[in-house]
């Protein structure tokens, strides 16, 4: 449920017949490729480092020069500096007045793009679909070698409003999940939410809700199904973090071959956030037990009011109980924004019975669960999910637990090196746990050729 991205620049199903597959028109967002020294509101843009493929670079940026002015608007900070981007697409005049020492200077140059993905044994095509008034950015893994079948993959990607255009970060764990799907000879589809990366429209990703965005990828499961190397009957969904509710919603209407998911929850999500302050912070984050049971006290009159009530969100935040889980600093609330999201997005995830969902389930499921998966926690849900799919007769469900690996799919040696790294004491201590792909490959092929997987439990 994290974003995997340092360097900067960083209800109603909707018909069918609403998703047209479109020309790609849309624009690349432009990529500045500079890391300030410091991102804090009301402090200045001081650079520390460059992007050799940024715009930074191009307008000739070097490290101490402090930012004043973007195409003639004012730059007092980073979240300013973001602002004025926003609006500059790849190839578009920029010109920036920056003070160098004791003197200022103007330098211009047109926008660099980001940095786009690459394959190796597939080749990577950037398209767009039309949804509603939305034009989504798609990046499509084609095969060099496809398989006869003319099998695909749509991954999901979890919560967050993030980008999952990833060309800055070629070794990014997804990024080798999904290209050893496509050396697997499996057509591959990710999309941008709506609002999110080069995507257009009037969406805003940090104020819709989850019907919403789960109806933005039903659009763009069909978008996939729709291409000419692609077969509709031969599809399967991935789903990570979040995204295996959105696999829920799918498997229940038949809409896949197979869901897999990975890093999710079965469970209510107000049952899951008491579980995050109950268990969470004492697997991982050292709290005592007695502390832990005193803070699910305390957060479990708001997670009422929040996610199972039709309150007034001002109404909420006003009453004693928001003011006590500020007060003791148990979770931070920006105007309508909590947890990354606008609070709407939640409360419509609490709205869903994903048991039951799960129950309904008319697509083969695969959950996979890491040993060291903080944010999933336990791996109860995924044999909860592999259980009630298989009650249903012809649908077969399975589960695999991967020792070691953590939410992004990373294997550590230990939990002592996990915990450095997810408190960035040190990096470069994982690395992708390439046994997700295997047997997620090895189920997917099974399902293809009409086999009934093994239903186990197993640990890898």
């Amino acid at each position: 449920m994290k974003t995997w991205v340092q360097v900067l620049f960083l209800t109603s199903l909707i018909a069918f017949s609403q998703c047209t597959l479109a020309k790609n028109t849309l624009k690349r967002t432009s990529f500045l490729g500079l890391v300030p020294e410091s991102s804090q509101v009301g402090e200045a843009v001081v650079v520390r480092q460059l992007h050799p493929q940024g715009t930074a670079h191009a307008l000739g940026l070097k490290v101490g020069d402090r930012l004043i002015s973007l195409n003639g608007k004012a730059i007092g900070d980073f979240s300013q500096l973001v602002a004025a981007l926003g609006n500059i697409n790849e190839g578009e005049n920029i010109a920036l007045g920056i003070e160098r020492g004791a003197g200022s200077l103007t330098l211009n140059a047109n926008a660099q793009g980001r940095p786009k993905e690459q394959g190796l044994g597939f080749r990577v095509r950037y398209g767009e679909l039309s949804w509603q008034q939305e034009k989504i950015r798609t990046i499509t893994y084609t095969p060099d070698k496809p398989r006869q079948d003319n099998a695909a993959v749509f991954f999901i990607q979890g919560y967050t409003c993030g980008s999952i255009d990833y060309g800055m970060l070629p070794d990014i764990s997804l990024n080798q999940l999904l290209g050893q799907y496509a050396n697997a000879g499996f057509a591959v589809m990710k999309m941008e939410k709506p609002g999110v990366g080069d995507s257009e429209g009037k969406l805003d990703c940090q104020l819709y809700d989850f019907v919403t965005e789960n109806n933005a990828f039903l659009a763009g499961l069909t978008h996939l199904k729709a291409m000419a190397d692609v077969n509709a009957g031969n599809v399967f969904v991935f789903g990570h973090s979040l995204g295996v509710l959105h696999a829920a919603i799918i498997a229940e209407k038949g809409l896949a071959k197979g869901v897999i998911g990975y890093g999710g929850v079965a469970k209510p999500w107000i049952d899951y956030l008491h579980d995050i302050y109950r268990k969470q912070s004492v697997l991982y984050w050292g709290v005592s037990e007695e502390q832990a049971k005193r803070n699910v006290e305390i957060m479990s009159p708001f997670l009422t009011k929040w996610l199972a009530s039709d309150l007034p969100w001002q109404t909420v935040v006003n009453s004693k109980a928001a003011k006590r889980v500020m007060d003791e600093q148990l979770v931070t609330i920006n105007e309508e924004q909590i947890m990354d999201r606008h609070y709407s997005f939640f409360r419509s995830v609490n709205r869903f019975d994903f048991e039951t969902i799960w129950k309904n389930a008319r697509s083969h499921a695969l959950m996979l669960h890491g040993q060291f998966d903080i944010q999933a926690i336990e791996a109860d849900w995924a044999y909860k999910v592999a259980a009630l799919v298989n009650k249903k007769q012809g649908i077969t469900g399975q589960a695999l637990t991967f020792e070691r690996t953590e939410h992004s799919l990373l294997a550590f040696a230990n939990k002592s090196d996990l915990m450095k790294f997810t408190q960035r004491q040190a990096s470069n201590l994982g690395t992708f746990n390439k046994k997700i792909a295997s047997s997620s490959i090895s189920w997917m092929k099974k399902i293809l050729s009409h086999e009934s997987p093994l239903v186990r439990l197993s640990r890898s």
